[in-house]
């Protein structure tokens, strides 16, 4: 427990007080970075999605950084605009905006979209609630599948709101 008090505990001297304030400033201010700037929360998504997969021995999606960039900025998207849905402001569609985006050589798509602000693990309550809902859970659990990516954006109210791509794109 001595090294724990001497860790959190300032410095005697004013220059060290101040050194210790400005850490811990920058401390408080990096654990509210927004979700749009982590990559984490992607990869455990793709995890726990992998995971509910292998329970019914289907192949782990492999990432596709090209259709993140598509989840992330639709992700945004809604949050910035607030709404929750698969075609946006201008009026596309996934398929439409994935080839906006000029990802191509993928044969299947499907978009899957979720908020929550419940407290605790959103990422599992994300996965929890489109295991219920039937469409989502054929998305997630279609073996045709071999890659997803995955955005986040913070919405409205702390609300965590999450876009995963699946896409089929050819084996070599």
């Amino acid at each position: 427990m001595a090294g724990w008090r001497r860790l959190v505990t300032p410095p005697p001297t004013l220059a060290g007080t101040f050194a210790f304030g400005v850490g811990f400033f920058l401390v408080v201010a990096a654990a509210e970075v927004p979700l749009r700037a982590l990559a984490e929360p992607g990869e455990t998504l793709r995890a726990r999605v992998n995971d509910v997969r292998e329970q019914r021995h289907l192949r782990p999606l492999e990432a596709s950084e090209a259709l993140a960039a598509v989840a992330r900025a639709h992700a945004e998207d809604m949050a910035e605009q607030g709404y929750l849905d698969h075609v946006n402001r201008k009026g596309l569609n996934p398929l439409e905006r994935v080839r906006a985006a000029g990802v191509e050589g993928f044969r299947l798509l499907a978009e899957n979209i979720g908020a929550t602000n419940v407290g605790g693990d959103r990422i599992a309550e994300v996965v929890t609630s489109w295991m219920d809902s039937p469409l989502h859970r054929e998305n997630l659990l279609n073996p045709a599948f071999n890659h997803c990516g995955t955005g986040f954006a913070r919405g409205r109210n702390d609300e965590l709101i999450a876009v995963q791509l699946y896409a089929t794109f050819p084996r070599p």
